[in-house]
């Protein structure tokens, strides 16, 4: 009996109400209660059994209430909780049990959204006010469930107007209007909106329609004054809270803003007097001001800030899994920052994901993950360039994406043999930009699925032995033994379902051309949909691939919010997961390793600053000071034009060009020279400079020792440090590290008491060859390199953008310190409901930041590493630049360091000190690009 069967999920649904929500029951409990509710639904032993696994599965999946940095505001819902009575949010907490979602995650999810509501401006006070603030939670993580059960609450608490902006493609708005006609309206809006109204009960209408929301937008048709004018709809008449979910298009939100002037707005001020929420999806795409200082407001910006505008009582908030453009990015200067009324200046919300959560860390940071879900893309480039125009044309397919395409087929076949029947089964392919070359693409992909597809309904039904003779079912074998020969079941089994699981299976591109309708989930309810979805931007932003296993990820950027967004493979899978895979190319895959590390510190630094009851503005400037904000300002608002508290305009004394000098905080922070200058005198000349640096460590005071069969050198002076700063060479490319500024804060820091003027030093070693390095044996490290272009370089790339490997900041810690460090490790996985039991916790590294909370000396790690790749033509570049022989005839290795800096706070008697980067803003233009260079096609927005 699959988990699946409709009759197994209605009994557990009954189950899991009648266990209630906080409630962790040990497994008796469970069954008894099973067999209870099953003898209403007269279930069979079978039925029962299959719901009983469900419900236990359900109940150990947990999710906290998430916490907030905010300025000071009167709490208002304890105290309103009597006369609140919570009709939109119960009968939507009803369909959430019913849909599946585990008890625990909807126990997590009211106290998350009740924290959320209580920093909501009070709709029952009467007097102007207005709130401003931002929920951050991850990609793909369940934000819209926690933004409809928001809107459920805000309703019963007395918001009469709500108004849900999502992205910028109708795709995305048209799903999301289908979800909150589900989740708050309760009826389909598409058919309430027709001049012959049909009053059609969906989701929580069928649970309890005495009641239901009204609605101004349908899943057909964005917001229409014409609309509105033909059906008398006005918000003084109505009696139940409004909705109205639109796209951010200037015209949509101009025509919104005139109905309210023309048929709401009241006498006097003209302003209407109803509390009004407006809920911004995707806080970071489309909204942000981006306009230089002194002009207007971009559009879209000042089309939200006029709908604000037209209210005495209004809340804004906006929900995103990338801040970066919202929080790490400095929009003009802190005080031209707090008067945009769209800056979260009232509450910032961090979510915490459920357990269950199929997220960057699990994917990109834990041991096993990349070797588990990540596959290499090598083989594009012949067939669709990295860099390539909307006039390209595709003649054939990657290699490699003709196997992810038989994984695809694969994975489908052992879902049914798992028993999931109608479930929704999704495969991504975004290689492109450009609707024409999706186009092409999915073309290619459709041609070649019809063929496998053919050779399975002619040869599948044979026997094993013959079967394998056919090259399709040959290709899908040798995907099978590759991917999947230690799943549950054997080739001959997957083969015989092979038929009826790919049979179902089509491709469609995903854009302008085919529409809103190209994912029609719900037209498939019944059977499910077995779809490869081909875009671009339409597959980047808040659309949901229902039932995502296989992803080929073509696309590659450095910036935090396009990556993030781009992964649409975070969320769910339950029953699947051990099947996903994901194709990457090897430089994204270090970068999203890079970025979930980073993210992990964000979320930190939120935990730090709640607890230590600071506001949104100080988080704003304490994380734009992250030396990885530079990246994301680099993609968002490369201006000239920066406010002069935050950015300080001067001229470089050597080149002339117009610069910035961005204040970078290094505390708590580590620095390695991840990217590395492609020409081999300045190779040659950091390798000197690291081999006199040794040799000056041979001085009075200076204390070495050995650490796991490594030198460590204790009591090392910050001058001495500094000079090799200052003369170590890093291409321009490289924002985050930048060796000049780093030394020239070391320069300052000569006193004893100072916390940076005295160093650890550690000459790593690695697993190469012994040399040679003034008086001491050093091994190379192997690590994998990529070579970049412009400027010539070499990206030391491995796992998350790292020159050191996990654990190695520990260096010169007493026992006592590491114990410490592994215990926040192991407090910091409780918090952020690590689904890993606790054994297997203790058996993980514990991550370096962790040991930087620990550390009161900062520590400087040398490498000296061997780069390695497989790519024969990157391979015969790097021997050229390295040929030039050394004593031992070894070709020259990379010189590399890494600064370990331990944090700097208040509880420590110390403060964060700031390291002066020099960033030129016409090469960073060169590097990064404009903000639009790697969105789609105009095309595709509208």
């Amino acid at each position: 009996m699959s988990t699946k069967d409709p009759l197994v999920a209605q009994l557990a649904g009954m189950a899991n109400i009648a266990l209630g929500d906080d409630r962790v029951p040990d497994e008796q409990v469970v069954c008894e209660m099973v067999a209870q509710c099953a003898k209403l639904l007269r279930c069979s032993d079978e039925v029962v059994s299959a719901a009983t696994k469900v419900v236990l599965a359900q109940r150990v999946v947990k999710m906290d209430t998430g916490f907030a940095v905010a300025e000071l505001h009167k709490p208002w819902v304890s105290a309103r909780r009597a006369e609140i009575e919570p009709f939109y949010w119960n009968r939507y907490k009803i369909l959430l049990h019913e849909q599946g979602f585990a008890p625990g995650a909807v126990h997590g999810l009211n106290g998350a959204t009740d924290g959320i509501l209580d920093l909501l401006g009070n709709p029952a006070e009467h007097d102007t006010w207005k709130r401003r603030g931002l929920v951050v939670g991850d990609v793909q993580s369940g934000k819209t469930a926690t933004y409809a059960a928001l809107i459920c609450k805000a309703a019963d608490a007395g918001y009469r107007f709500i108004v849900l902006l999502t992205g910028t493609i109708e795709n995305l708005r048209r799903q999301t209007q289908e979800r909150l006609d589900a989740a708050f309206v309760g009826r389909d809006s598409s058919e309430y909106l027709k001049r012959n109204r049909k009053d059609i009960q969906v989701g929580v209408g069928k649970l309890d329609p005495q009641r239901n929301a009204v609605v101004f937008t349908s899943k057909s048709s964005d917001f229409r004054s014409a609309t509105m004018e033909s059906l008398g709809l006005s918000l003084d008449a109505l009696k139940e809270p409004a909705l109205v979910v639109v796209k951010k298009h200037t015209r949509i939100l101009g025509n919104l803003r005139d109905w309210l002037c023309s048929y709401n707005a009241a006498a006097g001020a003209g302003l209407l007097d109803i509390p009004f929420l407006l809920i911004d999806d995707e806080a970071d795409n489309a909204s942000i001001n981006t306009n230089d200082k002194g002009c207007d407001p971009t559009r879209v910006n000042a089309g939200i800030r006029e709908l604000l505008k037209l209210f005495r009582r209004t809340t804004y908030v906006g929900f995103t899994a990338t801040p970066f453009a919202n929080i790490f990015v400095d929009p003009d200067g802190e005080h031209e920052m707090l008067a945009d009324d769209l800056f979260p200046r009232d509450f910032i919300y961090t979510l915490d994901a459920p357990s269950n959560y199929f997220g960057p860390r699990r994917i990109f940071t834990e041991e096993d993950g990349s070797e588990r879900y990540l596959r290499a893309i090598e083989d594009a480039d012949a067939a669709i360039p990295a860099q390539h125009k909307s006039s390209l044309s595709v003649s054939h397919l990657p290699v490699s994406l003709g196997e992810a395409l038989c994984a695809f087929l694969v994975s489908n076949a052992i879902r049914d043999l798992r028993g999931e029947g109608s479930t929704h089964r999704s495969m991504l392919v975004n290689v492109s930009q450009f609707t024409a070359v999706q186009d092409q693409v999915e073309m290619l992909i459709k041609t070649e699925l019809e063929r496998l597809q053919n050779d399975v309904r002619n040869f599948s039904g044979l026997a094993p032995e013959s079967a394998l003779r056919n090259s399709s079912l040959r290709r899908l074998h040798d995907v099978w033994a590759k991917e999947y020969a230690d799943c549950e079941f054997a080739w001959e089994d997957v083969q015989g379902a092979l038929r009826q699981a790919v049979g179902p299976i089509d491709s469609i591109a995903v854009n302008q051309r085919t529409g809103p309708r190209a994912l029609d989930y719900k037209a498939h309810a019944e059977t499910g949909l077995r779809v490869i979805a081909v875009g671009g931007n339409s597959l980047s932003r808040g659309l949901t691939l229902e039932g995502l296993c296989i992803s080929y990820f073509r696309r590659s950027s450095r910036m935090y919010d396009t990556l993030m967004q781009m992964g649409r493979w975070f969320g769910y899978r339950p029953g699947y997961q051990d099947l996903c895979r994901i194709w990457l190319p090897q430089e994204a895959t270090d970068w999203y390793g890079h970025i979930s590390e980073a993210t992990d510190e964000l979320k930190d630094e939120f935990r730090r600053m709640h607890n230590q009851g600071l506001t949104p503005k100080d988080f704003g400037l304490a994380v734009r000071a992250h030396p990885d904000s530079l990246l994301v300002t680099a993609r968002n608002k490369a201006r000239a034009d920066f406010a002069r508290d935050q950015y300080l305009p001067v001229s470089d004394a050597e080149t002339g060009a117009h610069v910035v000098v961005r204040e970078v905080g290094v505390s708590g922070r580590l620095f390695e020279s991840v990217e590395l200058p492609l020409e081999r005198r300045a190779l040659e000349s950091n390798y000197q400079r690291v081999e006199q640096f040794v040799q000056a460590l041979r001085q009075p005071g200076v204390m070495v020792a050995d650490y796991k069969g490594m030198p460590l050198w204790r009591e090392v002076p910050a001058p001495l440090v500094a000079r090799l700063l200052a003369a170590f060479q890093v291409p321009q490319s490289d924002l985050t590290f930048q060796p000049s500024a780093l030394a020239e804060l070391l320069q300052q820091s000569v006193q004893g008491p100072d916390p940076l003027a005295r160093w650890d030093v550690l000459l790593a070693q690695g697993q190469s060859e012994p040399q040679e390095l003034d008086q001491w044996t050093v091994k190379r490290a192997w690590r994998s390199v990529l070579l970049s272009a412009s400027p010539a370089s070499i990206h030391i790339s491995g796992t998350k953008r790292r020159v050191g490997s996990r654990g190695i900041e520990c260096a010169g810690l007493a026992d006592e310190a590491i114990e410490r460090a592994q215990a926040l490790a192991s407090a910091h996985w409780e918090a952020t409901n690590d689904s890993l039991e606790p054994a297997e916790r203790g058996s993980l590294n514990v991550a370096d930041r962790f040991y930087r909370q620990v550390r009161t000396r900062p520590l400087l790690l040398i490498y000296m590493v061997e780069p390695r790749t497989k790519d024969a033509q990157v391979e015969r570049r790097l021997a050229a630049v390295l040929a030039r022989p050394l004593d031992d005839g070894q070709p020259l290795p990379l010189a590399a360091v890494g600064l370990s800096f331990p944090v700097l706070d208040s509880d420590r008697g110390y403060q964060q000190r700031f390291a002066r980067y020099k960033i030129n803003l016409v090469k960073l233009r060169e590097l990064y690009g404009d903000p639009g260079d790697d969105e789609a096609s105009v095309e595709e927005l509208q």
